[in-house]
């Protein structure tokens, strides 16, 4: 029989996954909520923890999974000294402890730095994704191996919906990337490339890897520059190897636009975070590329926040202006989501099938799900399709969320586009279970 769980994820196989009554497909994510809880209870131990301390046993509604909920900070809860201090025994504890990965799993002995530890961990089958770490911290969101099937089902079927692109390599392709790297978005370019580009023409941002311990070490460094304890030495060694690769990097794009101008009237792919594709746009237009200039087939993957690059606050309607006439992916999601909220030919993000949405109050505590109409309120959910994690996090962003049916005709329910950081709206963002999770965690590596 299969299971409620294998039900939502062979929906993006199907060509309905947004396409099923809400009813139907309630009943259904309850039922797979309740075999996510049970396979994961007795594979996470945060989880295990988590719900003897609050009681609660099995999943009756959607009650049930708040006090469940892992904060967004929960996947970067580790002590710092844990990679300064290259203990990386003590590291896989905690992410075994955070993850659905045995300890036995992965053999670290010998390993010399993060990089080589994360490489270790996707070795032994657990796909360590990370968050871009801006506060000197990144978070390491684990993926099995059925987690990455389905991440690439997601995009080689419903890239583009609601009027998704047929799997065909036919564009140039253009990653603002590295070649490689534990991030999502790298993965998934890499993939998007391999579906829509022509063998053998991507262009890639650097042929080097993405280096966890260069994001960390600068990340660290501007904390430090900002709190005013680097010392000038330190200053200086950072600033001179930012220019050299700003350069590097700056001689890279060079190399992408002049070869995207020469190149406008075919079809192509060209993927990047918004403020790589801002920068990339803005040279385009100098170089005498006009908005709507490029070839109706092209293909734009975009998305992410600013990444420290201050942007003006109409980037979004630049880039819609510049790329009009192509085909665009519009989605809401995070590195912590299996696939994306997709939007519809009303602007609205729907949510997958696979993904129980969950609205809650700021500090993360109550339920506000209606059974129609809008609600505001912290995003937070359950994405039962996960293998390599408990699904259910706690997001650090300001939602309104519409459980109504779409204005598009589709079932609800949608987010709706406007979408905030509650730490970008003054004060402070503070989850609730945060301390608690934490202080779990802190428990569980040195207990």
């Amino acid at each position: 029989m299969t299971s409620a769980r294998e039900q939502l994820r062979s929906l993006v196989r199907s060509g309905d996954a947004f396409e099923r009554p809400a009813a139907e497909t309630r009943e259904t994510r309850l039922e797979a909520a309740r075999e996510a809880f049970a396979a994961h209870r007795e594979r996470v131990p945060l989880l295990r923890t988590r719900a003897e301390e609050t009681g609660v046993r099995e999943i009756t509604g959607l009650d049930d999974l708040v006090p469940l909920l892992f904060s967004h900070t929960s996947y970067k809860s580790y002590p710092l000294s844990l990679i300064t201090g290259g203990r990386w025994d003590r590291l896989l504890r905690w992410y075994t402890t955070v993850s659905a990965v045995e300890p036995g799993d992965v053999d670290v002995e010998g390993v010399a730095d993060i990089d080589e530890w994360t490489d270790r961990v996707t070795a032994a089958g657990h796909r360590p994704y990370i968050t871009s770490g801006t506060s000197g911290k990144v978070s390491f969101l684990n993926c099995d191996t059925a987690d990455l099937r389905f991440l690439h089902d997601i995009l080689e079927n419903l890239t583009c919906w609601p009027d998704p692109l047929p799997p065909e390599p036919t564009r140039r392709g253009y990653l603002l990337a590295p070649a490689s790297g534990p991030m999502r978005s790298v993965d998934g370019f890499r993939w998007h490339a391999e579906v829509f580009a022509r063998p053998g023409e991507t262009r890639l941002l650097t042929e080097e890897p993405l280096r966890v311990s260069e994001l960390m070490r600068s990340a660290l460094l501007r904390r430090r520059m900002a709190e005013g304890t680097a010392t000038p030495q330190e200053i200086s060694s950072f600033e001179t190897a930012s220019e050299a690769r700003e350069a590097e990097l700056g001689a890279a794009v060079d190399r992408i636009v002049d070869d995207i101008a020469a190149h406008r009237d075919e079809p192509m792919l060209i993927a990047g975070m918004n403020n790589q594709q801002y920068a990339l746009i803005e040279a385009l237009r100098a170089r005498g590329v006009p908005d709507g200039g490029l070839h109706p087939d092209t293909l734009v993957l975009s998305g992410g926040g600013n990444k420290g690059r201050a942007l003006p606050d109409d980037y979004q309607q630049q880039l819609a202006a510049f790329y009009a006439g192509v085909r665009r992916v519009r989605s809401y999601g995070m590195t912590e989501l299996q696939g994306s909220c997709l939007a519809c030919e009303q602007g609205n993000y729907h949510v997958p099938p696979w993904v129980i949405p969950l609205v809650l109050d700021e500090p993360g505590e109550k339920l506000l799900n209606p059974e129609q109409g809008v609600v505001e309120g912290r995003f937070a959910f359950l994405d039962v399709s996960l293998e390599g994690r408990w699904g259910g996090l706690i997001s650090g962003d300001r939602v309104l969320v519409d459980f109504s049916p779409c204005a598009c005709g589709r079932s609800g329910p949608v987010v709706l586009p406007d979408i905030r950081r509650y730490g970008d709206l003054g004060g402070e963002d503070k989850i609730t279970c945060a301390a608690t999770l934490d202080s779990y965690v802190r428990g569980m590596i040195h207990g």
